[in-house]
């Protein structure tokens, strides 16, 4: 029997709307190219997270695996993207940027768009706001490039890196 509308309200009680706006975004891009080769980076965000008057989502995962003479490897990312960029057909989408974690003595930095999304925009910055809402997307990027990009993202299930180590990471 599939579930109602109703349903899902009773099952997503503990979520308040104003902190969770339940969305997510896909992602495909390639990471730039490190020791010859390079490798696709492509999932699902997680769950948007309210940053100011924006939202950001966390990205992570595993990048493609290259194989070569019986050997291979991957990479680890985890990063938080920039606020939404809303777009003029009601949607937004979000850029990002990073780094891999470090595996056969190299990483790569990729960046990217994600895909389109649902306009969360609740209103237009009025002109006399147009300064704070500036400020707000910019401390939420500023948030984003100097703690969220490092948050360790495996630390609870795996504790050491079996193919990769963070940029950083010592041995």
């Amino acid at each position: 029997m599939p579930v109602t509308e109703e349903d899902r309200k009773h099952l997503h009680h503990h979520h308040n709307q104003d902190d969770c706006m339940i969305h997510v975004h896909t992602y495909l891009t390639e990471a730039d190219v490190a020791d010859d080769h390079q490798h696709i980076i492509t999932g699902v965000s997680g769950p948007a997270k309210q940053k100011n008057r924006s939202h950001v989502h966390c990205i992570h995962g595993r990048t493609s695996f290259i194989s070569e003479d019986c050997e291979g490897h991957w990479h680890a990312f985890d990063i938080i993207t920039g606020p939404a960029v809303e777009l003029c057909d009601d949607t937004h989408v979000h850029y990002f940027a990073g780094d891999t974690s470090i595996c056969d003595d190299h990483c790569h930095t990729f960046s990217g768009c994600t895909g389109l999304g649902p306009s969360l925009a609740e209103e237009e910055c009025d002109e006399e706001d147009v300064e704070e809402c500036v400020e707000d997307i910019e401390e939420a990027v500023e948030e984003c490039e100097e703690k969220a990009c490092h948050k360790p993202y495996y630390k609870h299930h795996m504790p050491k890196y079996k193919y990769g180590k963070r940029p950083g990471e010592k041995e």
